[in-house]
This record gives C-alpha cells, sequence and structure tokens, in this order.
C-alpha cells in the first residue's frame, strides 16, 4: 500500500445478517422494514452505535442511505462527545441532496465519489466543499488510497464500515478491514437475488478469528478479528 500501512488505521465492518449471511430481502430495503420482518433488534442497534461511537469515520454507501432516515446520533457515547464524519461512497453518481441526511444538523457529512479501490496506485484525491442549508459538505474525488492518507493526515484513524454488500466487498477484497462485529438473526431468506453481507464477485478467502460471543433470546453477536 503506497505510502501508508494497515497499522496506521483500522477499519471495523458492523453488519447483521441471517443464517444464510444475507443482509436484507431486497436491495432498497430499510432497517425499518428489517426490524419488523425480526432481522434487528434493539440490542443490535446499541450494539452498532456503540461501535460507530469508537470511530472516527463511518463508511456507507450511496444505496444504503438512501434506504435509511439518515445518520444516527452517537455524541453522549464519545470521548470528544463530537459525532464522527459520515461518508457516502458513490461510484456512480447517483444519489440525491434532497434525502433526509443531507439536512441533518451537527452531523459532519461527506460525498466520495470513488474512482478505485486498487491500492496498487498512487493516492489521489480532490478535496471541495459546498455550503447547504444544514452546513458544509465536504466532496472527496479519487481513488481509496487517497481518501485513506487523508484522513489519517487529519487524524482519523478509526472507521466504521456500515455497508451493503458491495462496498462491504469492495474493502475486504483490498484486505482493509481489520475487524468484523456480526449480528447472526434468527432468520433465514433463501433467496438467491437478496443482498450478502460480503457480494463479491470473485472468491474470497478470509481467516477470522472469534474474539468474542454473546447472546439475547434468538440473536448473537460475534466479534471477529481478521487474521
Amino acid at each position: 500500500m503506497s505510502q501508508f500501512s494497515c497499522k496506521d488505521f483500522h477499519i471495523l465492518n458492523v453488519m447483521a445478517a441471517t443464517i444464510d449471511g444475507k443482509i436484507a430481502s431486497h436491495n432498497r430495503q430499510s432497517s425499518l422494514e428489517r426490524n419488523l420482518m425480526g432481522m434487528l433488534c434493539s440490542e443490535d442497534f446499541e450494539r452498532m452505535r456503540h461501535a460507530v461511537a469508537s470511530c472516527d469515520v463511518v463508511f456507507i454507501g450511496a444505496r444504503s442511505m438512501e434506504s435509511e432516515l439518515g445518520a444516527f446520533r452517537v455524541s453522549e457515547l464519545t470521548a470528544n462527545k463530537a459525532e464522527p464524519e459520515w461518508i457516502v461512497f458513490t461510484r456512480s453518481g447517483n444519489f440525491s441532496f434532497q434525502h433526509k441526511f443531507w439536512g441533518q444538523k451537527h452531523i459532519p457529512k461527506s460525498i466520495f465519489f470513488v474512482t478505485s479501490f486498487d491500492l496498487s496506485e498512487e493516492p489521489i484525491l480532490k478535496v471541495g466543499q459546498k455550503i447547504e442549508f444544514c452546513g458544509e459538505i465536504n466532496y472527496y474525488l479519487g481513488n481509496i488510497s487517497g481518501l485513506i492518507k487523508y484522513l489519517i493526515h487529519n487524524n482519523k484513524k478509526r472507521f466504521a464500515l456500515l455497508g451493503g454488500g458491495q462496498l462491504n466487498a469492495a474493502f475486504w477484497e483490498q484486505g482493509l478491514v481489520h475487524e468484523l462485529w456480526l449480528t447472526l438473526s434468527p432468520i433465514l431468506i433463501g433467496n438467491i437475488q437478496s443482498p450478502s453481507l460480503v457480494s463479491s464477485s470473485h472468491l474470497l478467502s478470509k481467516k477470522l478469528e472469534c474474539q468474542k460471543v454473546t447472546q439475547s433470546g434468538d440473536f448473537v453477536f460475534i466479534n471477529y478479528k481478521v487474521s
């Protein structure tokens, strides 16, 4: 990896998945819908909030954000009582600033037009800002190496990866994930078209080390370290 090491930062992938590895029944399914079908629980949400509060930045895909109501607040759980920066990833550029997220106050918000996840490329990043009625929105354009290098330079070194499946895959394929906090939901979907935890186009082989297992009712919470 050019100009920085994986030891310089930490990426925590936080996800809930069914026992057959699906993170939703369809691509546009919201957390509210998943909660109603019994895929999520209050303990899972609090676990995710504490994970996000331990990080400086949140990575989430544009499609995943569009299916949600917006970012959730965690400042009361953070050491500096500040919210992490939420960075929305897009490759296509197909998103709308009309979404509620972009109007949320007191949430640092950014959009990242990602050109490549190839770590063999030299870091490239252009940074700009736009003033909206809710405050400033950062614009990033470049590759993943450029973004990570920029964030590290600005003393942001812990990143929460919240998906979806294709965004997760982009990080896993490049060996960028250090931990996986998985909520195993007592649901089986079975549809081959439903989005998976890691929706990769090719075979991945990753060895995970189980660090902790807890349970609440029929839900199982597992903390994995990537070997």
